[in-house]
């Protein structure tokens, strides 16, 4: 293995080990204590405390007998690895401390995430640690050995003869998984893979392959981009690659030079997404309307460019013509080749207009050109093929597959019939399974052979021609589990370990399409070292675009009558179902609705007043026999011929979590009935073409009379001021804050408020002459992605409380994103804001604490002395900023195994304590330390707290206020910051930069958002 720099930008303290060396010798056990674990890997510890917190139980420091050279208790080391939450394949940090990972960082050297990372690749680490994955093989639903699955597997592989043999994966584009696959399917006559994304987009690789003549994934360039426009794309959320869109989309809306590189946004979609929210402009129109919107809209350009039409415009009632008419007059006028229309239906026809519009503008280009779409270096992030899946799903159903093997995949979850799926398999005379837990398909498979976990397995992905991104393991196996090129190894009786076969694929393959380096193993290392390898771009003229292949798309037929066209997409935390397991994505707030625990029913307000429907109320979706029950949630900003539900839920083994806390539920009866999280709705997929859509079933909504009560993190939509409560000329309160471009060019303190005119009520008598610790949040850079919610709460060990006391309000996040609209019915506006403890100077629940269990640092710091603590909740009640968090009980971890990832470096709160954001004064701490080692002052960036270090979008800044050359500092003193309640008096040490939008004057411009 090879060890890195961490995120600070330290260099490590010693030269890295083999793997064996740095964790020690010996099979971890099943089950463990944290403590046993500990001992395991050389001795045990008391967890550290915050300055002046709880004492924790005490333990003897064991001291190793022979210290590894690249281990130093107390220590951390960072080591490069890959993301593995979705396909993106991002690059990470794995922090290593005391003998196990507990926390994930991204990457700032990695081409595509630049150190971003996600909240899915956050909570990747609390995954490691499941004690519901499986612990060994399984052979007709019971555990056996390694050496039993495999004679019986290779017995039934060599009796195969002419018979199909298939490999059915979700995307693996690594050069080494490739290969072992390729390996293992040459022995077999009649053997093949086949790949499928369960959130697909194989409509927009089978539209460049008609196009073009190539089947490729186009590589977005959103930072070159002035003008975007997104149909239906959740681009910042979920689509493709998120992380890296996100880089992307915040690199081009710069307000340097006085915003000349600032982008203008359009999004037309039916829900209103994350993407959405973050629009200049946004127009909600009717599901399945996006190809009679593109087919008209390539009219307009077609005109505008002097050429003829090249088809009819279409006539669609859901098509919106002014605002299209305003969209190809931005496109035309931005400079060819830095615009970008991308689409995110899955129908062919929908994306070859869109990329006929491309090519009209100008958009495609190769690596070394500024346009916004490469395909000569394309994204390899999704590759699966829906026709090969029908093919194979047909295949299975005849007979005609005698061996199946599925692989980072759930099909009887992710297929619309997952029963006949089931009952189809009866036909495959072998089925493996080499799922983690015992999902849906794995109870439906002869053999179960789990594979590893990411962090700890070697493993590579290819998500860019010629970038490579390496994952190397950061742990142990804790159970025996085994990687899957290596289960396919021992089938084809060549066993190898993945490391093995890893450095044998790179020596062949990929260290020939390099220059840089003139020996293999410099090469590896420095792969290994860097978390990627980046080789030479394919060379060659870019393929020729055939225009006679596009024709006007349609789309589906509009919802008639009192039905509703059914939207169905995947959330932020859940994805396509894979995380369900885990519980820190569960309790995370959609960053839209803000509920957490749950999937819903989402109705725009008309439609539910229509409907009488109310949020909470259950409604029954019915369509073709099939009926789905749901508790509905009146959603601002959806259109309301929309009826939105998100999938990924419903995922087996889920029902462990309602153990957690007690039920209580508003209304008998009700549709909670203990069992999984969520419901499924994988079932009212349609597949049309071949292709699996998510937007052409129409479906009858009906109410009933039971109600299933949300978990809402946030009740109050809106800043706006009642009528008999505003002041003159106040129309809402001026907490989130924005104005537009040109408004803030004109007047760098545009959408700005009048000072408020108060009288002191603290002396003046606070100096700092040392540190001053403050914060910046660029609420223009701010998607609302809710990445910092997961790390601060995977580096804070913040607490997972249940559905029922996230119902009662008593979640534990010690950051919050708030989300305000401004608008009403489909047309909102949307700004997210992150609200955490604001350490103001004159900080009002220090005032108030009895025992003094809140107190001011000599750096500005509002510390909770957690040993002091009685529980009084008057701090909470003081604070006009609803920040602290009060521990209503001891919230036990879920297992014993998740204990692991406790940061040892932050106390666990006990019952009857309040809590809050610390500015991670362990980091702060950490870092005063380093640079007092290396016999420096403290530097400007040093200090990194986990929101900061996480966000995709760099909209968070910390640093020292009294360090005037300190970007923090620089920001705190922009026209454009703010304090929220600084009318108060309180002096929070928070400074929030307003929103900017690029939108023209009239349009919502300079006003406080409410």
């Amino acid at each position: 293995m090879s060890k890195r720099q961490d995120p600070s930008g330290r260099s490590p303290s010693a030269p890295a080990k083999a793997f064996d060396e740095v964790r020690g010798e010996g099979p971890w056990p099943s089950a463990a204590s944290r403590r046993d674990f500990l001992k395991l890997a050389g001795f045990s510890f008391a967890a550290l405390a915050l300055p002046g917190c709880g004492r924790a139980e005490e333990h003897r420091a064991i001291p190793f007998l022979d210290k590894p050279e690249a281990v130093t208790p107390g220590r951390a080391s960072w080591f490069a690895t890959m993301c593995s939450g979705c396909e993106a394949g991002c690059g990470i940090l794995g922090k290593f401390r005391d003998g196990r990972p507990v926390k994930i960082e991204g990457n700032a050297q990695h081409p595509l995430s630049a150190g971003g990372v996600c909240a899915v690749g956050q909570a990747g680490v609390l995954s490691l640690y499941d004690a519901q994955r499986l612990g060994a093989p399984r052979a007709g639903g019971t555990e056996t050995t390694w050496e039993n699955v495999d004679a019986a597997i290779r017995e039934r592989l060599a009796a195969v003869g002419a018979g199909g043999v298939r490999v059915l994966s979700g995307t693996r584009n690594g050069p080494t998984s490739e290969a072992a696959i390729r390996e293992f399917l040459a022995a077999f006559s009649n053997g093949r893979h086949v790949s499928y994304d369960a959130v697909s987009s194989s409509a927009l690789l089978d539209a460049h392959a008609a196009l073009f003549g190539r089947r490729m994934l186009p590589h977005f360039r959103f930072e070159r981009a002035r003008v975007i426009a997104s149909f239906d794309a959740d681009f910042l959320g979920t689509w493709i690659s998120p992380v890296e869109f996100t880089r992307g989309y915040r690199a081009g809306r710069s307000l340097a030079d006085g915003g000349a590189r600032f982008s203008r946004h359009y999004q037309f979609e039916s829900r209103l997404s994350l993407t959405g929210c973050s629009a200049d402009r946004r127009v909600a129109f009717a599901p399945g309307a996006h190809g009679a919107a593109l087919s008209n809209l390539a009219v307009l350009l077609a005109k505008k460019a002097g050429r003829t039409r090249p088809w009819a415009p279409v006539d669609d009632a859901g098509v919106p013509g002014e605002a299209l008419e305003d969209l190809a007059d931005a496109l035309w006028s931005a400079p060819r080749g830095e615009t970008l229309v991308v689409c995110g239906t899955n129908r062919v026809d929908d994306q070859k207009v869109a990329a006929w519009i491309n090519h009209l503008l100008g958009n495609y280009g190769d690596t070394q050109s500024v346009k916004t779409i490469d395909i000569q270096q394309p994204s390899r992030q999704r590759m699966g093929d829906d026709r090969a899946l029908a093919t194979l799903r047909r295949e299975i159903a005849d007979g005609k597959v005698a061996a199946l093997i599925t692989v980072g995949c759930n099909p009887v979850y992710d297929l619309p019939d997952g029963a006949g799926l089931v009952k189809d398999l009866e036909k495959v005379g072998l089925v493996v399974s080499c799922a983690s837990h015992m999902d849906e398909t794995a109870s439906a498979a002869h053999y179960v052979c789990p594979d590893h976990h990411t962090l700890e397995s070697w493993n590579d992905a290819e998500p860019l021609e010629g970038m490579v991104s390496v994952s190397q393991p950061l742990v142990r196996p804790l159970r025996k589990t085994r990687a899957f090129i290596e289960s396919l190894a021992a089938w084809r009786g060549k066993p190898q370990s993945a490391y093995d076969q890893m450095r044998r694929v790179w020596k062949r393959s990929v260290f020939k399409r390099q220059a840089d380096h003139a020996s293999f193993d410099r090469f590896w290392n420095a792969a290994v070292h860097d978390g990627f390898a980046s080789l030479a771009p394919q060379e060659g003229d870019l393929p020729r675009f055939h225009h006679d292949r596009v024709g006007p798309a349609k789309g589906p037929a509009a919802a008639g009558g009192d039905a509703l066209s059914l939207v169905l997409y995947p959330k932020i935390a859940m994805g396509d179902g894979r995380h369900a397991h885990n519980p820190w994505l569960h309790e995370l707030p959609d960053p839209v609705s803000k509920v957490a625990w749950d999937n819903y029913a989402a109705l725009s307000p008309a439609t539910a007043a229509r409907l009488q429907v109310e949020t909470g109320d259950v409604v029954v979706l019915e369509a073709g026999g099939r009926s789905l029950e749901l508790p509905a949630l009146v959603q601002p900003g959806q259109h309301a011929s929309a009826v939105a539900v998100a999938l990924g839920y419903g995922r087996v083994g889920t029902d462990r979590f309602h153990a957690v806390g007690p039920q209580w539920i508003e209304g008998e009866p009700t549709v909670e009935k203990g069992g999984q999280v969520g419901i499924n709705a994988a079932a009212f997929l349609h597949v049309a073409d071949g292709r699996l859509s998510y937007d052409t079933v129409r479906v009858a909504v009906r109410k009933t009379h039971r109600r299933h009560e949300l978990a809402r993190t946030q009740l109050y939509d809106s800043l706006h001021v009642p009528k008999h409560l505003a002041k003159p000329g106040e129309h809402a309160r001026p907490i989130a804050q924005e104005a537009t471009l040109d408004a803030w060019r004109n007047n760098p303190s545009a959408g700005g408020h009048a000072a408020h005119a108060f009288k002191e009520l603290w002396p003046d008598d606070h100096k700092y002459t040392g540190h001053h610790w403050h914060m910046a949040i660029d609420l223009t850079a701010c998607t609302g992605c809710s990445a910092c919610v997961i790390s601060c709460q995977a580096e804070n060990n913040v607490p997972v409380v249940g559905k029922d006391e996230t119902r009662r309000k008593r979640d534990m996040s010690w950051i919050r994103i708030d989300r305000y609209y401004d608008g009403d019915g489909e047309d909102v506006d949307v700004i997210h804001q992150p609200m955490l403890c604001q350490h103001c100077d004159n900080a009002p629940c220090e005032s108030v604490c009895p025992v003094l269990a809140t107190v001011h640092s000599s750096e500005g710091l509002n510390q909770q002395v957690y040993n002091r603590c009685v529980g009084t909740r008057y701090c909470s009640n003081n604070c006009p900023y609803k920040t602290r968090k009060f521990n209503w009980f001891s919230y036990a971890h879920d297992d014993t195994f998740q204990n692991m990832v406790l940061n040892p470096d932050v106390a666990v709160r006990s019952r009857g304590v309040m809590e809050k954001c610390s500015f991670c004064v362990q980091r702060i701490q950490e870092a005063k330390f380093e640079a007092k080692r290396l016999g420096r002052e403290l530097a400007d960036g040093d200090i990194r707290p986990a929101c900061m270090q996480s966000c995709p979008a760099d909209a968070i800044r910390f640093g020292d206020g009294n360090d005037k050359e300190s970007l923090v500092a620089r920001q705190r003193g922009d026209p454009r910051g703010y304090r929220v309640l600084a009318e108060l008096d309180v002096r929070p040490s928070v400074t929030y930069l307003r929103r900017i939008r690029n939108r023209k004057e009239h349009a919502k411009g300079e006003v406080s958002h409410g």
